[in-house]
Formats: structure tokens, C-alpha cells, sequence
């Protein structure tokens, strides 16, 4: 089981926060992480190991602490959730529920410092082992706006899934990649060359915390190739638009 949840204020400040419980065989994983990108300056990470306590959900609003890493956010819903299954094998499965398409939210980052702004909340779990995955490609975003949300899942490989949302609603769309979501005949998002939020192998990045790291994972995933960006966007529909900020990441994986 992973959380994503994150804030960005309305002039780039970035709070990105992950919490998961990885199983395999006998041995059980948790951690928590903390991704800051606050005025303009390089993103700072921050991990812990120690047993922190679960997202709680109550109604439309999301509470996450952690004394771990010094940190409390909340998030208040704004557009409707949704929960699909991404795949499904005699393996295992993958089941995404995007529970905050786009919220207000609030982070409070311990010794007065408070990042205020839009947010985005989902919760992803696995059955699986992820090296077991088809797959080759994976493009994740999600932007907003005060009256706009735009998410996206494009997966590519033996087996391929794309998702997109708009105001936490499905539609279609043409075309996924950093530049742009092109929606299906009506309109779509422009991104804006972005900050590089993070970028390297995930056994460098998001897996390196964990210790004994080359003896739980094969190469498949401690090689995959990570790069999240922070990005100005534009999105259309129609004769109107809205404009926001947009976190996006494409992985890799070798062959």
C-alpha cells in the first residue's frame, strides 16, 4: 500500500509526501518520506523508517501526521473521488483510488513554516511484486487549478492502461507526454518547461532509504529511471481555460 499526497501554494511552494507498507516473504517495510521545493530552492527529501501513523480519511477531509519527520497536513476535497483497477493478473493486482482529485490543503512543516495551497491525495495497492509488472513506460501527472482538475495514468508495455480525469471525472484523451494531455476533441493541457523536482534511478531516489536495498529488489526496479517535475500549465476546454501548477513523472524501466 502506498499514499501520495502533496501541496503546492500559489507561488510554487512544494510539499510532496509519500507513506507505504511494502510486504515480501517475511519481512515487512514501513516508511514515510517528505519532499520540499520551497522558494525556488532545490528540493530537500526527507525519510523515516519508524512506525508512523496511517492517513486517517473522515468524510472529505484527509489528516496525515508524522512526529517522524515534524510534519501535519490536512486536505478538504474538492472534486469527486474515483477507484479503478489498473491491472489484474493470476498474480496479484494494482487498485488506484484517486480519493483527492484536487483539494484545499494546508501542511504545517514544524518551526513556523506552513505551505498553503491546492492538492492532490491517492492511494495505490498492490498485490504483486512490482518487478512482475508489464511494463516499460509509466507517465503520472495531475494539475489544478482554483476551478480545474486534470489527472493522468499512461502505461505502457505488454500490457497498456490510460486513464485521465477531469474534475475527477473519466475522459478520453489523444496524446500523454511532458509537453502536453491532449483531450479527446475538446481542448487540453499545456505544460510549461518544468523544475526538476527529482531525477534519477529509484534505487538512488524514492527506493534508497530502505536498507539491505540490493538484497530485496531485483535490478528491474532499483534501475528504473525516475524524473518528477513541478511545471506551470494551462488547461483549455472549449473557449475558456484555467491556468495552475502541475507535478508530473515518467519512469522507465529497463529491458
Amino acid at each position: 500500500m502506498k499514499w501520495y499526497a502533496d501541496c503546492v501554494a500559489p507561488n510554487g511552494d512544494t510539499v510532496i509526501l509519500y507513506y507505504g507498507i511494502a510486504k515480501w516473504r517475511a519481512i515487512t517495510i514501513r516508511y514515510t518520506s517528505l519532499l520540499e521545493a520551497i522558494s525556488g530552492t532545490q528540493a530537500i527529501v526527507r525519510y523515516s523508517l519508524k512506525k508512523s501513523p496511517t492517513p486517517v480519511e473522515k468524510d472529505a477531509t484527509i489528516s496525515w501526521q508524522s512526529n517522524a519527520l515534524g510534519i501535519i497536513g490536512t486536505w478538504e476535497r474538492l472534486d469527486p473521488p474515483f477507484e479503478t483497477k489498473i491491472f489484474e493478473s493470476t498474480e496479484g493486482s494494482i487498485n488506484w483510488r484517486c480519493l483527492h482529485p484536487r483539494s484545499r490543503a494546508a501542511v504545517n512543516l514544524g518551526r513556523g513554516r506552513v505551505v498553503q495551497g491546492l492538492g492532490y491525495v491517492e492511494r495505490l495497492e498492490m498485490t504483486l511484486a512490482p518487478w512482475k509488472l508489464p511494463i516499460q513506460e509509466l507517465r503520472w501527472g495531475r494539475f489544478l487549478s482554483d476551478s480545474d482538475s486534470l489527472v493522468w495514468i499512461d502505461w505502457k508495455g505488454s500490457y497498456s492502461c490510460r486513464i485521465v480525469l477531469k474534475n475527477g471525472i473519466l475522459v478520453r484523451a489523444t496524446t500523454v507526454d511532458e509537453n502536453e494531455v491532449a483531450l479527446n476533441g475538446n481542448g487540453g493541457l499545456r505544460l510549461a518547461h518544468g523544475d526538476v523536482l527529482r531525477n534519477g534511478t529509484l534505487g538512488e531516489t524514492a527506493l534508497s532509504v530502505i536498507p539491505g536495498l540490493s538484497r530485496l529488489f531485483p535490478g528491474k526496479i532499483l534501475e528504473a529511471r525516475e524524473c518528477k517535475w513541478r511545471s506551470r500549465a494551462e488547461l483549455r476546454h472549449g473557449d475558456s481555460s484555467s491556468s495552475g501548477w502541475a507535478i508530473h513523472e515518467v519512469v522507465t524501466w529497463p529491458d
